[in-house]
């Protein structure tokens, strides 16, 4: 980052005047997360106080609409639920990550220093020790001593969990109250959830204080046939039907107890809760192929699942997301936390971490080695049934055969490398696409310069993947074919230009969005790149200057998280352009992007982008919209309702600018963004400065000035 030398005497704030119009586009409306009463557990030994001020809610979804279209006809926030989750303190590795930051396929992002490196070599942050300090001993770790427990959150917490026990920080939520977030327990909250002989080798189940963690990554209504006990998408007629909600997501196993060890099951496995919860399934991992069924116990005892979307179909609800089906390669020490550096409580033997696949086929002696706590797996896209009762499928099924375009398999492990990398593949959204169930996510490619869907390349690399139902198509094991989005190459010749790329939603137009990371600075960023890939056309549309150069300016960093069937498209984007390579963090705002024509009645129009700041502002809702600025879209129903993350000011921010600054207590809360009829697009005013140097006005040098550098809020 550049230093910059001038002596600032004098710093006035002068508010560009606008031009007041009826409406802003859109109403925040928060959801609060008090009643909850997340911010009332026992979390370690800290304050209740302390914990209430530290916790945060974010929003992750909004239900489906109907047909109606909220810039048309007035709607209340009451009629569309927002659900999310909270948080106290960092999580270290993201809940939701197949593997650490989607791109380590060789599961060894483990560690402060390694997250250190990672930060060093991905983000590029002048910071990156207090990045990594954040992450592994959790935000407000003591700089004196940060594995002293003064942090809430962090990836120590989980590691040291064995000898010191657990508590949770992360806890699913939904909007079952309007205006309220209320939490979502699933099966892994009861010690009746586990398999009774696997409970019985873990111990007691620790009661005295929460220890799963876990996200919702859907919640919906969805309408359930009870004359042919099946799901529908509309009631038939002669048949009596009724609504019945579902959630999904991920959870963490509770742990258990015995002769002073603390052990889980499982790190991430994922769940179906329906019809108000009565009904609460775990979703279990894949069979393992038919060579490598020695497999089995480590991975059904061990592996991770994730749920991530799901669509009604052929009367069942149809779940997709990833499982396991075999364990990496365990002798890879790398794969265990470094205890090298003196500063956390590990000690391990790599040899019993070697052993666990053998380990696991005695379940009483499993959960005796801490080694195997740690056990990684290869992952792929794989999907479940839940039938109207709310009973799972018994196992994950493949959605496609892990094949190349010669039908060759792509083995687990890496053949190049000596097999460090696993092959990881998920499914992160699903929908019908003429009637047929569309998934995109990732999947692995064996990369050799240009080439694509081939095992012969050099090393393994997550890609970009659609899959598309194969031809008379029924809900079965490899019924779809698997598609890596072209245009997204991970080598330029011989030079590797992209760490990894994924699709991230899908809409019923068969429009695919989704982000590639750079593995090369531009502009003083390892940017993260967004796309919109039609997969009728087959034309790829990047987010880029061509759009609008002010948003999607060249190196920003953005993340496109839902489009719903009316093309538009949220999720949040660089809003700074200041140095991150040798720098600090750039700040990130939502924003949308209509990916298709304009939407009817509203001022948002084809193929352009704005962010939420700018379309929260403007007519009698300025003041009350002032207390919120949007920091992450995160999904979008047809009706043009948005979930979303915020910074709130209590009292309002001191001035209307997208950067003002907050005089007050300034916080973490899940909003919904609902369209007002005959709103206008009023930009927020812009922040202008004038500098005095020894008396001196530097007029407009020093504006340009300031616009390059940015102003921090209080936080």
């Amino acid at each position: 980052m550049q230093h910059k030398t001038l002596k600032l005497s004098t710093l006035a704030m002068i508010i560009a005047s606008v031009t007041q119009a009826n409406a802003a586009v859109y109403q925040v409306v928060e959801v609060e997360g008090t009643s909850s009463g997340v911010g009332s557990l026992q979390y370690y030994s800290k304050n209740t106080s302390d914990v209430q001020k530290r916790v945060e809610f974010y929003a992750q979804g909004v239900v489906s609409s109907g047909s109606e279209n909220c810039f048309t006809q007035s709607c209340t926030a009451s009629s569309y639920a927002i659900f999310g989750e909270s948080r106290f303190g960092s999580d270290g590795i993201n809940y939701r990550d197949e593997v650490p930051f989607i791109s380590d396929n060789r599961q060894e992002v483990n560690d402060f220093s390694r997250l250190r490196s990672y930060c060093v070599n991905n983000l590029g942050f002048n910071t990156c020790d207090d990045w990594a300090n954040v992450a592994y001993y959790g935000i407000g770790f003591n700089e004196e001593n940060a594995q002293d427990g003064s942090g809430f959150g962090g990836l120590h917490r989980e590691q040291v969990a064995w000898n010191e026990n657990f508590y949770s920080n992360a806890f699913p939520l939904t909007e079952a109250t309007a205006g309220s977030l209320s939490r979502v327990k699933s099966f892994a909250e009861d010690v009746s959830g586990y398999d009774s002989t696997t409970a019985a080798a873990l111990g007691n189940k620790v009661s005295t204080h929460e220890t799963t963690n876990g996200v919702v990554n859907q919640s919906d209504i969805v309408i359930r046939d009870t004359t042919n006990n099946k799901f529908v998408s509309e009631c038939p007629s002669g048949s009596t039907c009724e609504n019945v909600d579902y959630q999904l997501g991920i959870t963490s196993s509770a742990f258990f107890e015995n002769n002073n060890r603390y052990a889980r099951q499982f790190n991430k496995r994922g769940f179906v809760n329906i019809d108000s919860s009565t009904s609460k399934s775990a979703l279990v991992p894949a069979s393992p192929d038919d060579d490598d069924l020695a497999s089995k116990p480590i991975v059904d005892n061990l592996g991770q699942t994730l749920a991530w979307d799901a669509v009604v179909y052929d009367g069942k609800l149809l779940v997709v997301g990833s499982a396991s089906f075999s364990p990496s390669k365990l002798s890879d020490s790398n794969k265990l936390p470094s205890d090298g550096d003196g500063k956390n409580r590990l000690s391990f033997n790599n040899g019993e971490f070697e052993n666990c696949s053998t380990t696991a086929g005695d379940v009483n002696n499993l959960y005796t080695k801490w080694e195997c706590q740690f056990s990684v797996f290869a992952n792929d896209a794989v999907f479940w049934t839940v039938d109207s009762t709310g009973a799972a499928s018994t196992n994950a099924e493949r959605l496609a055969a892990r094949v190349d375009s010669q039908q060759r398999t792509y083995p687990e492990l890496d053949p190049d490398g000596d097999q460090v990398r696993s092959f990881q593949a998920s499914a992160r959204a699903i929908t019908l696409v003429g009637g047929q169930p569309v998934a995109v996510g990732f999947s692995t490619d064996s990369i050799a310069n240009n080439s694509v869907n081939t095992i012969d390349g050099d090393y393994y690399a997550v890609r970009a993947a659609i899959y598309t139902p194969k031809p008379g198509f029924t809900v079965g094991s490899k019924q779809w074919e698997r598609k890596i989005i072209p245009g997204l190459d991970i080598e330029e010749g011989n030079d590797r230009k992209l760490r990894f790329s994924m699709a991230t939603d899908i809409n019923t137009n068969n429009k695919v969005i989704g982000f590639s990371k750079n593995i090369n600075s531009e502009n003083r960023s390892y940017s993260e790149k967004m796309f919109v890939y039609d997969n009728t056309a087959g034309t790829l549309t990047k987010l880029d200057t061509s759009i609008d150069p002010t948003i999607f300016f060249q190196g920003s960093n953005g993340f496109p998280s839902a489009i719903n069937n009316k093309d538009q498209l949220v999720g949040w984007v660089d809003s700074e352009s200041v140095n991150q390579v040798n720098g600090r963090q750039r700040r990130q705002r939502g924003f949308t992007y209509m990916a298709g024509a304009d939407i009817a009645g509203s001022p948002l129009q084809a193929n352009k982008a704005w962010m939420l700041d700018d379309l929260t502002n403007g007519g009698s809702l300025s003041t009350e919209n002032n207390a919120f600025r949007i920091a992450h879209a995160t999904d979008v129903n047809d009706a043009g309702v948005i979930s979303a993350t915020a910074f709130k000011c209590e009292g309002g921010y001191k001035d209307l600018t997208k950067d003002s600054q907050c005089s007050a207590d300034e916080k973490v809360v899940a909003v919904k963004l609902i369209p007002i009829v005959g709103g206008e697009i009023e930009q927020r005013p812009v922040a202008q400065s004038t500098i005095e140097r020894e008396g001196a006005s530097l007029g407009m040098f020093a504006l340009t000035l300031l616009g390059l550098i940015g102003f921090r809020r209080r936080k």
